[in-house]
């Protein structure tokens, strides 16, 4: 089947994105924020702390502007076939050090994203919290948790200390559930990783070596914390989402959990079953990136061992590496039936955000 005709198979299909960013300008989100934080915005910016690496590749990838409505209608529901995008502010306000500031611009972040985007009867949104304060990020989820259009709290797997499955953040996850949304925790490259990982800036030589890692280190840190801490036990009707680590570590993760709890019960007490059976009940996975295996049929057998069931596509629209809804449906297209393969462009997607398509 030609390329022209696989697009338009699409354009039939019903697509959920669960992964655009808005990449937010600081003078942007100042406009949202109270004086002196206001002020702090439109002088210094949101200051992260970096990591010095290039993901520009010199200058040749430029970043994305603050999208606009229009923009995602045009390029991504028009050229991509995106019906319904899951939208986040990606500010990672966990890896601010000033907590006040960070507590301060949460409210920032999910006033603009209701304000300027969220208006639209397909667009949805992601909660952005500081998870400095688990206290003032579940009255952040208090507060715009019950809107229609917020059907997620959005973590970043890199900055937060300790990591996200500590009972630390238990009130933060209380406030989701009692809200009904859907944990989503991302990964990222640069300054937050390095907290948890510091020797990664002082042994990679490259950015590509840090942008292979990164997100997969992070969200196996995250995976099993949130395993072996029992958040699937303490809040049986969550349902925990990963962002942008692709799909190729999660077998690894459950059969290697398996094994090192079976012999070391006491360290989860909480767990009464296999941590596998906890993460194919609770646990989804977004598909970018992918990654292009030699051999074709080898990304099938990795689908089948995540499972249909506990996948999601995502674009990780605007980003330079940004993935069309091609590059996962030449595989479900080909090697999976037809009822699976709306399952992962948007059965699933539907399902964990109360979506009701």
């Amino acid at each position: 089947m030609s390329q022209s005709k696989k697009l338009n198979i699409l354009k039939e299909e019903t697509i959920v994105d669960s992964d655009i960013h808005l990449s937010t300008p600081t003078e942007e989100l100042a406009k949202y924020a109270d004086k002196p934080y206001s002020d702090y915005l439109r002088t210094e910016g949101v200051q992260l702390k970096s990591s010095g690496w290039d993901p520009t590749l010199g200058g040749k990838i430029q970043k994305r502007k603050l999208l606009e409505p229009q923009q995602i209608k045009d390029e991504l529901c028009g050229e991509l076939h995106i019906d319904h995008p899951i939208i986040n502010a990606f500010v990672n306000l966990s890896r601010l050090s000033q907590t006040d500031t960070a507590v301060h611009l949460q409210r920032a972040c999910n006033d603009l994203l209701l304000d300027q985007f969220l208006d639209d009867h397909d667009f949805h949104g992601l909660a952005t919290v500081a998870t400095q304060r688990p206290d003032k990020a579940a009255e952040e989820l208090d507060r715009i948790g019950k809107e229609d259009k917020i059907v997620g709290v959005f973590l970043t797997s890199t900055g937060p200390n300790p990591p996200l499955g500590d009972p630390t953040y238990d009130i933060l996850y209380e406030a989701a559930d009692d809200n009904d949304l859907a944990i989503v925790y991302h990964g990222a490259t640069n300054s937050g990783f390095d907290v948890g990982f510091p020797i990664h800036s002082k042994e990679f030589d490259k950015f590509v070596e840090a942008h292979v890692n990164a997100h997969l280190w992070s969200q196996t840190m995250t995976l099993t914390s949130t395993v072996v801490h029992g958040l699937p036990v303490k809040f049986p009707d969550m349902d925990f989402v990963f962002l942008e680590a692709g799909i190729s570590w999660v077998p690894y993760m459950m059969y290697r959990l398996n094994k090192e709890i079976s012999m070391r019960r006491s360290e989860a007490p909480l767990l009464e079953k296999q941590p596998e059976e906890y993460i194919r009940d609770s646990y989804y996975f977004a598909s970018q990136p992918l990654g292009e295996p030699i051999d074709p049929s080898h990304m099938k057998h990795m689908i089948k061992m995540v499972g249909t069931d506990s996948l999601m596509f995502a674009s990780d629209y605007p980003h330079w590496d940004f993935e069309h809804p091609s590059e996962l449906n030449k595989y479900l297209d080909n090697m999976f039936p037809a009822d699976e393969r709306q399952q992962v462009l948007s059965g699933n997607a539907n399902e964990v955000f109360g979506l009701n398509i």
